[in-house]
């Protein structure tokens, strides 16, 4: 991008004119050339400017490029420092003046070997107290909280390994306290495995928009120290070793925006431990991801546990499901079957969508004249989507006989798209639908749906 810049400078005598006068475009210090750094500074003129360090050995007398950007501290907007843990003071001690635009700050330690870094102290740049809005830190072992970040809105935290004691998690709480304007919290592998807080000690985040955990099962534990508000966003990144339901009992108390949940989608990995799950209220969405049960080593137990760990939500006014890869061995009788308990809470239940699903416990649940009180699942349900393989035609004659029973039952469905994966099938059995569904379609396939094509959402990677 340098390139291309001073590039643009040599087209012609009124292009270097137009674009070395915009002091805008010459704020990225990456501090490599000291006759670059020093025209970018020159051509930045007052705009904050954005210096990314990256350094693998200490300071010298020779490290021009650097000694030309320390005067020009007080005009430091962001600092990103990427840098070993045994050269990093070296690297902090250069700015020794205030720094009152400072609004960004990146510390980013490689290691070369699993020995813990060097610890930050609580106002690690002397410019601080600063309008510091973006602290990120990876790697990094500080002893939190760090004081005069009151204007504080994000907050990323990355730990070094077998660096974290158990009395960080009371820091981190007072940290929080002392930011009353975080809205954007994300905490990697930074819970210990054990701590003691008060059960009574409890941080409210106001502003909380966005809060991202990754790591071990402690940070259920952590989560019944904060008051989550309304329309936030929640993503957990969980490894549960044991055969426990990964749904913390916490939420449904803490998370004010889930108490209804409006849409529901679960992946459970027809083929390992990993599973899926995203929950959306009203004005906010719980996303959970991760290993769990690894001891189970039967998918479809897995898969029901996953299922059933869902009523520990109001599901009352759920409006859409959709399921994907799910493995569900029904029981003997319909009636105790998971998924016929959890249908049974989704009394406005309108979308029910089904990804590689070959499983016939939805079908039977929804038929009522499967369970022997011929209860009427989920009353309102209009459309059903299902994506199937060669394998799941086995259950076409289970879908003509629900489709037809809920049409005796004047529930009859509005809507019903099937399409196949990979094969064609039995069109003509498919349209038999017809007879009791208002709107049948049939589609062809090479692939499944991604979940962001499902549900508009992103993609579950970036968790």
């Amino acid at each position: 991008m340098d390139q291309d810049l001073i590039a643009l400078t040599h087209v012609c005598r009124g292009w270097r004119e137009i674009f070395i006068s915009r002091s805008s475009l010459w704020t990225y210090l990456d501090c490599e050339n000291v006759d670059k750094t020093r025209v970018y500074v020159e051509r930045s003129r007052s705009f904050p400017l954005k210096v990314f360090l990256r350094k693998w050995k200490r300071i010298s007398d020779c490290d021009d490029a650097l000694l030309a950007v320390v005067p020009h501290t007080n005009r430091l907007g962001s600092l990103t420092i990427c840098t070993l843990p045994n050269t990093l003071s070296d690297l902090l001690s250069q700015f020794t003046f205030p720094a009152p635009l400072l609004t960004e700050l990146e510390i980013i330690l490689v290691f070369q070997d699993h020995s813990p870094g060097p610890v930050i102290p609580n106002t690690p740049l002397p410019g601080l107290p600063s309008p510091l809005c973006k602290l990120s830190l990876s790697r990094v072992v500080t002893r939190l909280p760090w004081r005069n970040l009151s204007h504080l809105t994000v907050f990323e935290f990355r730990h070094v390994p077998g660096a974290i004691d158990p009395l960080f998690v009371a820091g981190l709480l007072d940290f929080f306290e002392s930011t009353p304007l975080l809205n954007r919290i994300s905490l990697h592998d930074s819970i210990p495995t054990s701590f003691n807080i008060p059960a009574g000690r409890v941080v409210p985040l106001l502003h909380l928009r966005e809060l991202i955990i990754c790591g071990l099962p402690a940070h259920s534990n952590f989560i019944k120290h904060l008051i989550i508000p309304t329309a936030s966003f929640v993503g957990l990144d969980f490894d549960f070793s044991t055969d426990s339901t990964p749904v913390p009992a916490c939420l449904a108390n803490n998370f004010n925006n889930l108490h209804h949940i409006d849409t529901i989608y679960l992946i459970p990995d027809r083929f390992s431990s990993y599973r899926r799950m995203r929950l959306i209220g009203p004005n906010g969405e719980l996303r959970m991801s991760g290993s769990w049960a690894a001891r189970i080593h039967s998918s479809s137990v897995a898969g029901r546990q996953f299922f059933w760990s869902l009523r520990e939500f109001d599901l009352s006014k759920t409006r859409r499901l959709g399921v994907s890869n799910f493995s569900s061995s029904p029981g003997k009788e319909i009636e105790n079957c998971p998924i016929f308990q959890t249908l049974l809470l989704m009394k406005h239940l309108r979308s029910l969508t089904l990804i590689d699903v070959c499983d016939p416990s939805f079908i039977f649940s929804l038929n009522p004249g499967k369970n022997k009180s011929h209860t009427i699942l989920c009353p309102e349900l209009e459309e059903l989507v299902l994506y199937v393989t060669q394998r799941g035609w086995s259950y076409l004659r289970e879908l003509m006989e629900m489709a037809s029973e809920r049409a005796k039952s004047l529930v009859k469905l509005s809507s019903i798209t099937i399409v196949s994966l990979g094969e064609m099938c039995p069109k003509e059995e498919v349209f038999k639908l017809r007879r009791c569904v208002s709107h049948v379609e049939y589609k062809l396939e090479v692939k499944p749906p991604c979940w962001n094509d499902v549900s508009g959402a992103e993609d579950w990677d970036e968790l």
